[in-house]
């Protein structure tokens, strides 16, 4: 079955058409008035012409009736009249005149050199949605035109949509146009016929051209009418007779799900796709009752989208409005940040400096008490008593001598029988005893705990052998170091840095005043030592000393001043002397832990070169503790203030002058860089969070006043509007902003 049922026609008709499209080579007659200028085609009532007005020189097209026999008269005068009766609107073909006394009849209308809508169809599937609402905008306002003549069309379709130049169209072919007032029925063409017009009982209505118009909206949209597909047709067509035919056309409709291919379109908003669905209603009482109603639906549409910009300014000037402000605000808490950050780190870094150089002063009167110890023990009568019994002992003072005469300390380590024979010698074991009660003063648990403690005592000849040694520990005898010469040692000679163990011993010259010697490490319990040393002169007239008085102290012995911050500033012993020992730690708290618990390890940890040399100038720099990578030096981790201040002692030769001399030790102090900056850190995250709050109360006032008016206006329907989209065929549209 096809599309078109417009027009029924005989056998004999369309055999009359048919002849009378092959005689296209002249006109049937002239028309006074216009030069016919080709022929278009012909049809059942006879051929169209295309001329033009030869006073005006517009194009037209002529219509002759040429073929009488099988033509309803009544029908053609019929669409005639109505034509001209609607031609004064530019959106239906304008009859310009009619011969219907002449021979054969005629009726002239203007040429609409476009095509149809078909035509545009066929070359393209889909049409854009703004160009398709457009074209189906001016197809209602002429068929509303036509509806307030009392005219209804019956037969909207592509086909009868005719397209100017300028991609206006024009309600065309009125043949099955019936008046309101007429009980007639009329047929249109298969899927743009409402289904209850597909009835030869039934009479015209509005409803059926609200359908058609929806039908042709759905068609430009989607590429097909609504309820067309191949099984449809196929029943359709088989279905016998025009009445079945018919009957099977409402039976599909009636029975097939709502038309939802528009839903799916991009671009087609929800009031959009609430038209289309309406006028593609089944039910009459569903769809728009005239077209009227249709162009209030598009008119409010169309407000609807030309409020949408100030909607949208509406909330977007004021959340841009607000990001701006947030984003400038926040900035300036950054920048504050910052600012109090490096004011703050300028002022911990001259505290930290401070307290430094209140360490250093400590640990130097700190110092300064083991140095009276050395003076006063090395000046105790009975000491003195003793030591020059000893030396005067003949057979110590030969073995002594034997031992010098090595000539090295290295040759000197292999003279046993010296050795064994000087730790036999009943003077020095009086010594020995001596100083192992003096030593118990400075071992002993004493509740004053700022009282000195000393690992080991001993004293010296002047070459550099130990005499007599008492330690806080007791020893095997095999490691006791009585009989050997550390001439070469700094608390013997003075010096910064230990000598080569080659050295000649008749080369060392003994130190004249009380020294501190160079940190050294104990390779039996791998702690960090150093010595203070005393020359002992038995005679006033003498020279050179007659021994050196020596202790020993465990560099974490040291009372270094505790901070009120505890873990996040704490105070740490480096080594000063240059090359590689440069920068090692030699007391650090986690090296005071590890001691308690008796967990000492061996390893070294030492700051690198680099940031020793711009701490020593004094810089402010990201200092890392080089004990965080120690095991269970994670507290330690992480960036510190840091500054460093040299030790200094006071030295007294045997002339009894005073003077500074700076120590091998560098007192650090280090102040954990996230405590300096946790109150700006506090302070930032209050400031944000109160921002944030601010700016939520903000979002959510300005959303829900812009709900109110949305609501408000979405709440304003037209005023015929009592058709309800399906609501489960919009679920997958986008909201409508």
């Amino acid at each position: 079955m096809k599309e078109d049922l417009t027009q029924y026609q005989t056998a004999g008709a369309q055999s009359a058409g048919k002849k009378l499209s092959l005689q296209s080579t002249a006109p049937p007659a002239d028309v006074p008035g216009y030069r016919l200028q080709r022929f278009l085609g012909a049809g059942a009532f006879g051929q169209v012409w295309v001329g033009s007005d030869l006073n005006t020189g517009r194009p037209v097209a002529v219509k002759f009736c040429l073929h009488r026999g099988g033509v309803n008269w009544s029908l053609l005068s019929h669409e005639v009249k109505n034509l001209v009766q609607l031609s004064a609107n530019r959106c239906v073909v304008q009859v310009l005149e009619v011969g219907w006394d002449a021979d054969p009849p005629y009726y002239v209308m203007e040429w609409v050199g476009g095509g149809s809508l078909a035509d545009l169809l066929k070359v393209r599937k889909e049409l854009p949605v703004g160009e398709a609402v457009g074209i189906f905008r001016k197809i209602c306002v002429g068929l509303n035109h036509c509806h307030g003549k009392g005219v209804l069309h019956c037969d909207i379709k592509p086909a009868n949509i005719l397209m100017g130049e300028d991609n206006e169209p024009r309600l065309a072919d009125f043949g099955q146009s019936r008046m309101t007032s007429d009980q007639t029925p009329a047929l249109g063409t298969l899927f743009y016929m409402a289904p209850e017009q597909a009835d030869l009982e039934s009479t015209p209505d509005a409803c059926w051209d609200v359908y058609a118009v929806g039908a042709i909206l759905y068609r430009m949209l989607t590429g097909k009418p609504p309820y067309r597909d191949d099984r449809v047709v196929d029943e359709i067509d088989t279905a016998g007779s025009l009445p079945k035919r018919l009957a099977r056309y409402r039976d599909a409709i009636a029975q097939s799900p709502p038309p939802e291919l528009h839903l799916q379109r991009r671009g087609v908003d929800r009031r959009l796709a609430g038209i289309v669905s309406r006028c593609l209603a089944v039910d009459p009482q569903d769809r728009y009752a005239n077209v009227q109603q249709i162009l209030d639906d598009l008119n409010h549409r169309d407000e609807v989208r030309a409020q949408r910009p100030l909607m949208i300014m509406g909330i977007l000037g004021p959340l841009l409005l607000l990001t701006a402000t947030c984003i400038f605000a926040a900035r300036t808490i950054f920048q504050a940040s910052e600012s109090t950050m490096s004011a703050l780190r300028t002022e911990a870094f001259g505290s930290n400096a401070l307290a430094a150089r209140f360490a250093a002063r400590t640990l130097e009167s700190e110092i300064d008490r083991y140095f009276r110890v050395a003076r006063t023990e090395s000046s105790n009568q009975d000491f003195v008593l003793q030591l020059r019994q000893v030396l005067a002992d003949e057979d110590i003072s030969e073995t002594l001598h034997s031992i010098a005469q090595a000539g090295t300390a290295a040759a000197a380590a292999d003279m046993s029988r010296q050795r064994e024979a000087l730790l036999n010698a009943p003077q020095k074991q009086k010594l020995d005893k001596l100083l192992e009660r003096r030593l118990q003063d400075y071992t002993s648990p004493q509740p004053d705990k700022r009282r000195p403690r000393l690992a080991s005592m001993f004293v010296t000849d002047s070459k550099g052998t130990i005499v007599s040694i008492a330690y806080d520990e007791p020893v095997p005898r095999a490691k006791n170091s009585a009989g050997r010469n550390y001439s070469y040692r700094t608390y013997f000679h003075g010096g910064k840095d230990d000598l080569s163990v080659d050295t000649a011993i008749d080369s060392i010259t003994p130190l004249a005043g009380t020294h501190l010697s160079a940190p050294f490490r104990s390779t039996a319990t791998f702690l960090w030592k150093v010595a203070i040393s005393q020359p002992i002169f038995l005679d006033d007239d003498q020279r050179q000393p007659n021994a050196v008085f020596v202790v020993t102290l465990n560099l974490g012995d040291f009372q270094l001043p505790a901070s009120e911050e505890g873990a996040n500033q704490i105070a740490v012993l480096v080594d000063a002397r240059d090359g590689a020992q440069r920068g090692i730690v030699l007391q650090h708290p986690l090296m005071d832990a590890r001691r308690r618990s008796d967990k000492r390890g061996s390893d070294i940890y030492q700051v690198p070169a680099e940031l020793m040399d711009q701490l020593i100038a004094g810089g402010d720099v990201d200092y890392l503790d080089p004990m965080a990578e120690a095991d269970g030096g994670e507290a330690f981790a992480g960036h510190w203030i840091a500054a460093m201040q040299p030790v200094s002692v006071p030295i007294q030769d045997k002339s009894g002058i005073d003077g500074p001399e700076t120590t091998d030790l560098l007192v650090l102090v280090q102040y954990r860089l996230a405590k300096v900056f946790s109150p700006v850190g506090e302070m930032r995250t209050q400031l944000l969070w109160e921002g944030a709050a601010g700016v939520l109360s903000i979002l959510l006032v300005t959303f829900v006043l812009w709900y109110f008016v949305r609501r408000d206006r979405d709440s304003r329907p037209s005023d015929d509007d009592k058709f309800a989209v399906d609501t489960s065929l919009l679920e997958t549209l986008t909201a409508d902003s």
